[in-house]
């Protein structure tokens, strides 16, 4: 029998699965402005949720009058789903229709939004995904250690429908303890691994504990979702997985970006993440005004997903801080619009420390400047009445004296506190990951007095519509 030829885009170099998706970039911008405004239009009409939170639409059909559009929080979709049980009342297809639902995880302390899909959205779905996939090398047969569980939660299901559909050979492992995990690779091998930051880096820690190298089980690629890193790291973790690395960018409401080939180090720097073009209508703001941001600019990444039947959305605000990268502005000439690699933090997770306002990205900047630092983690705590701040640092053993005085003074050379550093060993931090697809925040704010996370930097209250 012939083998089976896997369903691929229609355009390869630009991600499109049709035919009439345009391939310039002045007319791509201009077909995705226009379906964002098609579907604006029938939500407008047709959609209970919509007709009441829109009115009435301005007759000019522009990008700049797309962004007077009111915005769709996440609070907003909760108390819909809670409201009108068990989907919400944006959802208006036929429950004969309904393949599918993804849930998010909840982990943002507002509940859990619930998203379900017609035959379509499966469809768009695994193409989105299949799209990223085949950019990073994967290939009919191509042996792939998917970390991620399949479950209710989008990135796994999405995923192994996106491989299936390339014809990859998949070891669906999510559910299996890190031991097992490292078995399927020592028995089996891999050509790619597929997980967050924290647990690709756990493998690796788990299996030179027990006398593996990981560069034996002949991975070539790992691709990784979920956490922000530094060009640093990226630059260990394919040291010591003798891989490339790749990431996707990904949220629950239908947006994805990808990196585009040759991986996440290019031209000296972390590269980009492209957003495939039929996916959704992105845009970056200023959180504060509501306007777009500038080529190279930081903003809250805003979606409208184009493909999303079942459950639609509008200007959804996704709370993402990103990098925004102007359409051709990659070294690989895509006309796609994209984020940094590498980059995506949530306004969420800013903290208040001593007065001041801190990103984490700062502190990531500051301690991954210095030398022989592999990884970190960071406590805020209340320590006789007094803020403190305490990082432990995994670095060598014959650098640690010298690495707790560098990393304590660019702290507080760069930020203005004062922490108190513990030097640790390689793979320490990396042995505390639970298993499983679990998103690993490098800071831990012990300041309050429950264990919920941080509330919003800036209120949904005080956020332009």
């Amino acid at each position: 029998m012939a083998p089976t030829t896997p369903s691929l885009p229609h355009n390869t170099f630009l991600g499109s699965w049709h035919p009439g998706t345009p391939d310039g970039p002045v007319e791509l911008k201009e077909w995705q402005l226009s379906t964002a405004w098609r579907i604006a239009e029938n939500l407008s009409v047709n959609n209970p949720f919509y007709a009441d939170h829109l009115g009435s639409l301005p007759t000019e059909r522009s990008a700049e009058t797309f962004r007077s559009l009111p915005t769709t929080t996440k609070d907003q979709v909760v108390a819909d789903c809670e409201e009108h049980p068990p989907y919400g009342s944006r959802t208006t297809c036929d429950h004969a229709d309904v393949r599918n639902l993804v849930e998010t995880s909840g982990t943002s302390g507002q509940g859990r939004e619930v998203y379900v899909m017609n035959a379509d959205d499966e469809v768009a779905a695994v193409q989105m995904e299949a799209t990223g996939f085949w950019w990073s090398g994967i290939r009919p047969g191509t042996r792939v250690l998917l970390t991620l569980p399949v479950g209710t939660t989008a990135a796994g299901l999405w995923y192994y429908g996106g491989l299936r559909l390339l014809g990859a050979n998949v070891f669906s492992v999510g559910s299996y303890s890190t031991d097992r995990k490292i078995d399927f690779l020592r028995r089996f091998g891999a050509d790619v691994v597929v997980g967050t930051p924290s647990y690709v880096q756990r493998i690796a820690v788990a299996a030179a504990e027990i006398g593996l190298d990981p560069k034996q089980f002949g991975v070539d690629v790992l691709i990784v979702a979920g956490e922000s890193y530094e060009e640093s790291w990226a630059r260990e973790i394919e040291l010591l997985w003798d891989a490339t690395l790749y990431e996707q960018y990904g949220c629950t409401e239908r947006a994805v970006a990808w990196t585009c080939p040759g991986g996440v180090l290019q031209d000296g720097r972390l590269g980009v993440l492209h957003f495939p073009p039929e996916t959704a209508y992105c845009e970056v703001i200023d959180p504060s005004t509501g306007r777009d941001v500038q080529d190279g600019e930081v903003g809250e990444l805003v979606v409208t997903p184009l493909t999303a039947e079942a459950s639609p959305l509008l200007r959804y605000r996704t709370r993402d801080r990103v990098q925004w990268v102007a359409p051709g502005s990659c070294s690989c000439d895509r006309p796609l619009a994209g984020i940094r690699a590498g980059g995506v933090q949530r306004y969420d997770d800013m903290m208040k420390i001593k007065g001041m306002n801190v990103w984490p990205t700062q502190f990531d900047a500051a301690i991954f400047g210095v030398p022989g630092v592999m990884n970190y983690r960071g406590t805020v705590e209340v320590v006789n009445g007094r803020e403190s701040v305490r990082v432990r640092v995994e670095c060598l053993p014959n650098r640690s004296e010298a690495v707790l005085l560098e990393v304590r003074e660019a702290i507080s050379g760069s930020i203005g506190l004062r922490a108190e550093v513990q030097p640790l060993k390689p793979g320490e931090l990396s042995l505390e990951i639970p298993e499983g697809f679990v998103k690993v925040s490098r800071w831990t704010d012990n300041r309050r007095p429950d264990p919920s996370p941080p509330q919003n930097a800036i209120a949904n209250s005080e956020l332009p519509k």
